[in-house]
C-alpha cells in the first residue's frame, strides 16, 4: 500500500475471514505532511487494528449492486476484500493505491484514446451492466450505485485509463428511467459553485446517442501534463463504519441512536476533533444547510470527505448534491441524516438546523447562526442568477425556491403544492 509514491506497508488478508485485511506498516515508514486516516494510526513496524484498517480500504471499494456485477466479471467472491483490493486497487478515491509486488516498480500506467463511437459502447455497457464499464484490465474504481465510466482528460481527449492508471474526471450517462436525474444534479452543481461550495467543473455532453454528465474529480489535478493524486477519505472511513453494510452510511429512522451507522452530529464531532478543525466544523454546517435547502436526501456519510493535504486536513468540496426530494418520482420525504432528531423534510427549518449544530458542541451558537444565516441568502441569490439546465424534473426551480423562502421566513418548509 502506497500514499501518494510513499510506501506504506503490506496489505494481506485476514486468514480467518475473507471480509477482513491486515496491515502490516513497514519499518522503514515515518508518516509524512499527509495524514492517511482519521480512523488509526501507522507507527513503523506496528500492526494497526485489523477492524479499523479493513474499513478504511473496503470503504474505497464498490457498493452494492456494482460490488456484485464487477466482482462476478473477475470471478471473485463480493465478500473478499483482499480480492477486491487485488482487482480493483490500483485507483481507487484519493492518494492510497494498492500495487501487486510486479507493480511496484514495474506496469507503468497507460492509457487509450476514446473516440466519439468507443465511449458511447462504454457508457451503454456501464448502464446495461449496472457498473463502472472498466476494461478487463483495469484496477480502478469509486465507491456509488450510479452507472458510471472512470476516464482521462489530456487536451480535450477522453482516454479509457488501463492498469493502475488515474483518471481525472467522471462521466454518468442518463438512465432511461430516470432521464431528469442527471440535469437534476447538474442542476445542482451550478448552485453550490455559484455559493462557492464546489469548484470541481462539469458539463452536460453527448457521445453518439447517449447523453452524459462529466465531472471533473477534485481528488485529482494535471501538474506538467501528469495526473497528480491529491488525499481522499470520506466519514464513513473515518467514522470507522462496517464496509460491508451499505447501510450505515445512513442514520436509521427507526433506530436513530444505533452506534454502527452514521449521523450528523458524529460527523460534527469528528470534524471538531481534527486539529485546526474550525474551518471543516464550519464547512460541514454549509454544506448540512445546502442539503436540507435543496431537499438532497443522499448526504450520507460517504459524501462527505476529508481532504488530507500537506497544509493539514480540510473538508472536500460538496459533492453527489441533488435535490432528489423535489425530484419525479418521491419516494418519501426522508433525509440521509436527521436534523435535531428530525428525519422529514417537510419540518426542517432554521431553528432545526441550529439546534443541530448546538448539539455538536464544537462551535459556539452565536456562530452556528450566523453561518446559516449567511448560506440561506446566498442560496436564494443563486437560484435567481442561475438557469435552471432544460431536461430537469418539472417545476424543480420553483420548489427549490419555495424550500428556501421558507427557511429564511424562519417557518418549516412543509410541502410545496406539485403540478
Amino acid at each position: 500500500m502506497f500514499l501518494h509514491d510513499r510506501l506504506v506497508g503490506t496489505v494481506s488478508p485476514d486468514q480467518r475471514d475473507r471480509s477482513r485485511v491486515v496491515l502490516e506498516v513497514d519499518p522503514g515508514y515515518e508518516g509524512g505532511a499527509v495524514l492517511l486516516s482519521e480512523a488509526f494510526a501507522t507507527l513503523p513496524g506496528r500492526r494497526p487494528p485489523v477492524e479499523s484498517v479493513t474499513n478504511f480500504l473496503g470503504g474505497y471499494v464498490p457498493e452494492g449492486n456494482h460490488r456484485e456485477k464487477m466482482a462476478a466479471k473477475r470471478r471473485i467472491d463480493p465478500g473478499d476484500l483482499f480480492a477486491l483490493l487485488n482487482e480493483f486497487g490500483g485507483s481507487i478515491a484519493g492518494a492510497v493505491t494498492l500495487r501487486r509486488p510486479d507493480e511496484t516498480t514495474t506496469g507503468q500506467p497507460s492509457y487509450e484514446e476514446l473516440s466519439d463511437r468507443a465511449l458511447d459502447s462504454v457508457l451503454t455497457q456501464a448502464l446495461s451492466d449496472s457498473d463502472q464499464g472498466i476494461p478487463d484490465d483495469s484496477r480502478s474504481t469509486l465507491p456509488g450505485y450510479q452507472p458510471k465510466v472512470l476516464v482521462a482528460a489530456f487536451d480535450g481527449q477522453w482516454l479509457y485509463p488501463h492498469g493502475r492508471a488515474p483518471s481525472t474526471h467522471i462521466l454518468k450517462p442518463q438512465v432511461p428511467a430516470r432521464p431528469a436525474r442527471l440535469f437534476d444534479e447538474y442542476y445542482g452543481h451550478l448552485l453550490a459553485r455559484h455559493i462557492d461550495l464546489a469548484q470541481f467543473s462539469s458539463l452536460i455532453r453527448k457521445a453518439g446517442r447517449t447523453t452524459y454528465l462529466a465531472i471533473e474529480r477534485f481528488d485529482r489535478e494535471i501538474v506538467d501534463g501528469q495526473v497528480r493524486l491529491r488525499h481522499q477519505e470520506d466519514l464513513a472511513q473515518a467514522l470507522g463504519l462496517d464496509w460491508r453494510d451499505t447501510d450505515v452510511k445512513f442514520q436509521e429512522p427507526d433506530w436513530p441512536t444505533d452506534p454502527r451507522r452514521a449521523t450528523a452530529r458524529r460527523i460534527g464531532e469528528l470534524l471538531g476533533s481534527i486539529p485546526g478543525g474550525d474551518n471543516a466544523v464550519e464547512g460541514w454546517l454549509r454544506q448540512l444547510t445546502f442539503h436540507v435547502a435543496i431537499g438532497n436526501n443522499d448526504a450520507h456519510a460517504k459524501n462527505v470527505a476529508l481532504m488530507h493535504l500537506t497544509a493539514g486536513t480540510e473538508l472536500s468540496q460538496v459533492y453527489d448534491a441533488l435535490p432528489n426530494l423535489f425530484a419525479d418520482g418521491l419516494i418519501n420525504w426522508n433525509l440521509a441524516l436527521a436534523v435535531d432528531g428530525v428525519f422529514d423534510h417537510r419540518r426542517m427549518s432554521v431553528e432545526r438546523i441550529a439546534a443541530e449544530a448546538r448539539s455538536w458542541a464544537v462551535m459556539a451558537p452565536a456562530r452556528a447562526e450566523a453561518i446559516i444565516a449567511e448560506t440561506l441568502p446566498a442560496l436564494a441569490g443563486a437560484l435567481d442568477a442561475v438557469q435552471p439546465p432544460e431536461g430537469c424534473s418539472a417545476g424543480l426551480a420553483e420548489h427549490l425556491s419555495w424550500s428556501v423562502q421558507r427557511l429564511l421566513a424562519g417557518a418549516e418548509i412543509s410541502e410545496p403544492k406539485r403540478r
